[in-house]
């Protein structure tokens, strides 16, 4: 997850020295990004935006700047009021789905989650919080604090 002040600017500059990346930043910018985007910003060696970053997909937002580390703040906290278990299984499964076809990507989906709830003490108790409408963070009638 990525957030960026709107002062900051993104580029990929090696072509300017005659070299390009070669420690897997193509491949994390045509995946994330796209090929046309890829291909700008590698071919150009110019910078883009915040916002233009943003538009594809480079970044999850732009904030001010006066405001950027209270964003992340915000995004550390809903974070961290959620189960680590399940964080650390929902981003290994992002992980270890990226490049693999979809019947495989269900197969991992659908493996780590059933041993997660199989194995994680505080599935019912966050289940029972959220059918009784108090937990954490809750943005309808009963708003509780994060």
């Amino acid at each position: 997850m990525r957030i960026a002040s709107d002062r900051t600017q993104f580029g990929t500059f090696e072509v300017r020295r005659g070299v390009h990346p070669a420690d897997g930043g193509i491949v994390r910018l045509v995946n994330s990004c796209g090929v046309g985007f890829a291909l700008e910003l590698l071919l150009t060696g110019n910078p883009v935006t915040a916002q233009r970053a943003y538009t594809a997909n480079m970044v999850n937002a732009v904030v001010p700047h006066d405001e950027l580390l209270d964003e992340v703040q915000k995004v550390v906290d809903s974070i961290l009021r959620c189960d680590q278990a399940a964080i650390e299984s929902a981003k290994e499964t992002v992980l270890e789905i990226i490049g693999r076809p979809l019947h495989d990507q269900l197969r991992v989906e659908a493996m780590w989650g059933y041993a997660l709830c199989g194995g994680n003490p505080t599935v019912m108790k966050r289940s029972q919080e959220f059918f009784d409408r108090v937990d954490r963070g809750r943005a309808d009638s009963t708003p509780t604090p994060l």
